[in-house]
């Protein structure tokens, strides 16, 4: 396990030890910007470390969970669909990409009778948008699959599609419900022992709430490095590790893809008794929330976060935990699970957690930040705290409300992989200092984008977001006072750009 101190182990020092260890905490903050919705405001807002804000997008409906910031500045945000014919919890059915104006420049539904965007997405490297919806199945379409206690007319399991916005038209899915075992009738699909069968999910596990919601998946990531995706689910305390290299006839199956497997479980972690590998004593999450992929380059990369709401059932020693988890490999780099054992590992290789105050029974989640530490979102406070690798607290903010999540993103924005011609202005392929106050300083030490091989470009330009130019450029300082916050392109005579944000 990765040496670290957990705030609720220091219990037993006097309060003065505890602010003295804080005090004498060399950590900072992660600089960047945090990108904010709480979810009773139709408001997004990217601020700063002190709650500058940088901008501000007015969407005028409610956001279903958490909008993500772009790398040519543009937010994807998932938000409530007008009409919606199902209404599960973080209902949204609605996904539109804003420009940093505010104006919608993009947007598609992801609703009907049977199925509904809800909580997440994930905008992909390649430019299409993961989407976790509802899939609808009747009562007896539940019977006919080996579910036993149904009550309800209709049963909400879990789908997760893959959208092309520029082709208007679904380009992959995946489906829970051709990955089902039972064990009560043999007469029917996928019977099976279940404990021989921890890649799929007994249709038996957990229970059918009266809206019919059974999973209740509440966050979708992706890993770009291995293909792969992950969900959490709130309702049987677990998250789930797909394959997306798999064409959707393989997603059906047990079979294809880069891991053999289909679109079976290729791993999962929280809670072994729905498996039938485990006991309630071997619970680990109770509500789990936020999943997520640590980036590559980042401490702990390929490793996954997830926050452990802690909700336990029948006590008062309720309290939250962030879990740093390491999935086992094999020789081959599949993810490992010994025939008579659970997936590992025992123990999470990190974890921050600090009884009594940090706790949020549901929503919330957590990200690892480039200089190590944990961002993590407390969301039925509305509360951001960031912690470095020994847990020492380093930064927290209010934000204004309930929050299902937010994420700090790096002041560079990064470059993207993808033309695409809803967004006219011109596309950055150098990186430059992202913020600037006052004025923009050019110069062959500062800036290589704008040198050629014989020095400064003559008259290089900024640009605003529509590709007008808005001023010239020259080497030292250049005085951006007059202009209005905002994206802009400092751009060089060879057509090079860098993406540049004023602000006041």
């Amino acid at each position: 396990m990765r040496n670290h101190l957990l705030p609720g182990s220091r219990s037993a020092l006097p309060a003065l030890v505890l602010a003295v260890l804080t005090l004498a905490a060399s950590a900072e903050p992660f600089d960047g910007l945090t990108l904010v919705n709480p979810l009773a405001s139709n408001t997004m807002r990217l601020i700063t470390n002190d709650g500058r804000t940088v901008n501000t997008w007015h969407c005028g409906k409610p956001v279903s969970y958490m909008p993500y910031l772009m790398p040519d500045s543009t937010v994807w945000r998932p938000g409530l669909h007008p009409a919606p014919q199902l209404r599960p919890g973080a209902c949204g059915g609605l996904i539109e990409r804003y420009n940093w104006a505010g104006d919608v420049i993009q947007s598609f539904e992801w609703s009907g009778p049977d199925h509904i965007q809800h909580h997440d997405i994930q905008p992909l490297p390649n430019g299409n948008i993961l989407v976790l919806s509802l899939d609808r199945y009747t009562r007896a379409e539940a019977e006919a699959m080996g579910r036993l206690d149904i009550s309800t007319d209709h049963i909400w399991s879990e789908m997760i599609v893959e959208y092309d916005p520029f082709a208007d038209s679904v380009v992959w899915e995946w489906r829970l419900w051709d990955h089902l075992v039972q064990d009560v009738d043999s007469t029917k699909p996928n019977h099976g022992v279940i404990a021989e069968h921890p890649h799929r999910l007994d249709i038996n596990a957990g229970m059918i709430h009266s809206t019919g919601d059974w999973i209740h998946a509440n966050a979708i990531d992706y890993c770009a490095e291995e293909d792969l995706v992950v969900f959490s689910s709130h309702r049987l305390h677990e998250f789930y590790i797909i394959d997306h290299s798999t064409t959707t006839e393989e997603a059906r199956g047990s079979t294809g893809g880069r891991h053999g497997k289909g679109g079976d479980i290729l791993y999962r972690w929280g809670n072994p008794q729905n498996y039938g590998r485990g006991t309630s004593a071997d619970q680990r999450f109770f509500v789990v929330h936020g999943v997520n992929f640590i980036e590559a380059g980042l401490p702990g990369a390929g490793n996954i976060l997830a926050f452990n709401n802690g909700d336990r059932p029948g006590t008062s020693n309720d309290y939250s935990s962030v879990e740093e988890i390491a999935p086992p490999r094999d020789s081959a780099g599949g993810f490992y699970i010994h025939p008579d054992s659970a997936f590992g590992p025992e123990e999470p290789v990190w974890m921050y957690s600090n009884p009594g105050t940090f706790y949020s029974n549901h929503l919330s989640g957590a990200f690892r930040m480039p200089n190590g530490n944990t961002f993590m979102i407390e969301g039925t406070k509305g509360y951001i705290t960031e912690v470095d690798s020994t847990g020492t607290v380093v930064w927290n903010r209010p934000l204004g409300g309930q929050t299902g999540r937010a994420i700090k993103y790096h002041r560079d924005f990064s470059v993207g992989t993808r033309e695409e011609p809803e967004t006219r202005g011109p596309k950055p392929e150098w990186r430059l200092p992202t913020i600037v106050r006052g004025s923009l300083l050019l110069g062959a030490g500062h800036n290589p984008i704008l040198t050629g091989e014989s020095g400064l470009c003559p008259k290089p330009a900024l640009l605003d977001i529509s590709g007008r130019k808005v001023m010239e450029l020259q080497s030292g300082e250049n005085d951006v006072r007059h202009l209005r916050s905002g994206v802009y392109f400092a751009r060089a005579v060879s057509g090079r750009v860098a993406r540049v944000v004023l602000v006041d």
